[in-house]
């Protein structure tokens, strides 16, 4: 009986990270969380699998780090996947293209309900112009 729910966690393992592979390039971030799912069936119906997932936090520290903490008991998901997505779009996207870290100062202030940031129009610049102008005389 062990042996069979092993293998039928290890078949359903895959099975969640072929379909997070083909779900991931739909709109939002669904695909991964999928995936790390089929990654802890797998993780726990397989030793072989356990060993290579050890031998590989050994040689690439840096690259299965974030993996590890996203498997632990507890972790907060989505705001490791938003740290890394950070990481991601400061290596590789250029400064004047990044729009997630704008993104979350403005989703923030419309969770707090903050009025976003005064804009100077024309009237109010004028207005400026002209207490300055009496202050000047």
């Amino acid at each position: 009986m062990a042996v069979l729910a092993k293998m039928l966690m290890t078949v359903g393992g895959a099975f969640l990270i072929a379909l997070g592979a083909v779900v991931t390039p739909l709109p939002g971030p669904f695909g991964v969380p999928i995936m790390l799912v089929g990654l802890v069936l797998i993780l726990r119906g397989s030793v072989w699998v356990k060993r290579l997932f050890v031998r590989l936090m050994q040689k690439y520290p840096r690259v299965m780090r974030p993996l590890r903490a996203l498997l632990r008991p507890g972790a907060r998901v989505v705001s490791l996947l938003w740290l890394h997505s950070l990481r991601i779009e400061r290596r590789f996207v250029p400064q004047r293209f990044r729009c997630l870290y704008r993104c979350r100062h403005d989703l923030r202030n419309l969770v707090r309900h903050r009025r976003p940031a005064r804009v100077v129009t024309l009237s109010t610049f004028v207005a400026v112009s002209n207490v300055g102008v009496e202050k000047a005389l």
